[in-house]
């Protein structure tokens, strides 16, 4: 076993089974420590922004539940909850957008989601969270009704109009 110098630490330099160098010491242990925190940290954050779609999702059903029941109690004509924040997001999201692309001269033709993004927004709509295009991308893959077309090219088009 030799020892060497990197960057004012000392790391133990030995041999595996193999044949392989194997390093170990203080900066090899942190850069492990610090690997493990980054994997468990991009987990948390996927599951806080798969919570936090859930939420927004719950929260559109809610408020389209009380539209439905704002109709049937004859209180309609109270300012609604979208003209407070028009900003889309869950499955309020979802429905403009297929309606913005059923409403295009070709709905069947494949489109990017990036140019669809841009007709949402051209059509006067904003959209919520703290990466619009992100959010649109993330309710366009849940809308019923479209299709991926190939894997990983990022276009999509619709399945009935």
């Amino acid at each position: 076993m030799t020892m060497r110098s990197v960057r004012g630490t000392v790391e133990t330099v030995g041999v595996d089974g193999s044949g392989a160098e194997v390093l170990d010491g203080p900066l090899l242990r942190e850069y492990r420590t610090i690997r493990v925190r980054v994997a468990e940290r991009r987990e948390q954050a996927d599951r806080l922004r798969a919570l936090i779609d859930e939420l927004e999702e719950q929260t559109a059903r809610e408020e389209h539940l009380l539209d439905e029941m704002a109709g049937a109690l004859d209180i309609d004509s109270q300012l609604r909850l979208e003209r407070l924040d028009p900003t889309l997001r869950g499955m309020r999201l979802r429905d403009v957008a297929l309606q913005v692309l059923a409403s295009q001269e070709d709905p069947r033709r494949e489109i990017h989601y990036r140019e669809w993004f841009e007709l949402v927004r051209a059509a006067g709509h904003r959209i919520g969270g703290r990466d619009p295009l992100a959010t649109f991308l993330a309710q366009v893959n849940r809308a019923a009704g479209v299709e991926r077309v190939g894997q990983r090219t990022g276009r999509y088009r619709l399945t009935a109009c």
